[in-house]
């Protein structure tokens, strides 16, 4: 008996092709939690090539951030900030006091004086 093989094939191909992953493809990325911290714009690290830092509270931590982008109303000495960040890969040029960062979700919650002092050493 001589059968046909393309009718045969065919269905084999057919019955291969629904055999796959069952489950939806998804395109999103996972969601990563936004963590909110609060810091005080300062521009005391000129001298070490830093005309903008925001020093993150609490201020005995030392860590500080050079913002990247950050609009012209929030460059005021003293001003205290709400926000979220994330590190950028921007250089920090001449600066060796803070990590360059991109601040987001902005909100001024006050304004303090800064002291006369230099910036403490990283």
């Amino acid at each position: 008996m001589n059968i046909p093989t393309a009718p045969l094939t065919l269905l084999l191909a057919l019955a291969l092709a629904g055999c796959g992953n069952t489950k939806p493809a998804t395109t999103e990325a996972p969601v990563e939690p936004v963590i909110m911290h609060s810091g005080t714009v300062t521009m005391k690290g000129e001298r070490d090539g830093c005309p903008l830092l925001v020093m993150l509270d609490p201020a005995s931590s030392k860590q500080m951030l050079i913002p990247i982008g950050l609009d012209d109303k929030y460059r005021k000495e003293g001003l205290q900030l709400k926000f979220s960040y994330r590190l950028s890969r921007a250089s920090s040029g001449e600066c060796g006091k803070g990590t360059p960062a991109i601040l987001e979700d902005i909100t001024v919650i006050g304004q303090v004086q800064v002291p006369k002092q230099n910036l403490p050493d990283k």
